[in-house]
């Protein structure tokens, strides 16, 4: 299962590069419509309700219902509510987006490997 994922020691600053316009999550997911939607006409891959007009999809209103962005707790209970929606799945991959803030973006894969799966792993194991 490959998930956008951004994990951030403060909620403010997981939603400003989670989810926000500068954050290249909002990058790529405003280029991944541009493609898919605008061109390809495939709107019905973005729609949890099919009979949502094509121009309802922008990258403001999917960037934050496609990526997991938060704190380590907020993460882990986000993977946690995934997994209980679609169910069990064997690998959680990490795709990698543009490092806008190279900084922010390491962080992250620390705090995604050091805290966040031993959390999930753990849960999984109750």
């Amino acid at each position: 299962m490959a998930k956008s994922i951004f994990v951030a020691d403060n909620e403010k600053t997981a939603k400003r590069y989670g989810h926000g316009a500068e954050g290249p999550y909002h990058f790529y997911f405003k280029q991944l419509i541009r493609k898919l939607v605008g061109l390809g006409g495939r709107g019905n891959l973005f729609k949890l309700d099919q009979s949502e007009p094509d121009a309802s999809i922008t990258a403001d209103s999917m960037t934050p219902r496609l990526t997991i962005a938060g704190t380590v707790n907020s993460v882990v209970e986000q993977i946690l509510a995934f997994r209980e929606k679609v169910g069990a799945f064997g690998t959680l991959y990490y795709p990698c987006h543009d490092w806008v803030d190279p900084k922010l973006a390491r962080r992250s894969m620390e705090l995604m490997a050091e805290q966040v799966m031993p959390k999930v792993n753990a849960a999984l194991k109750e």
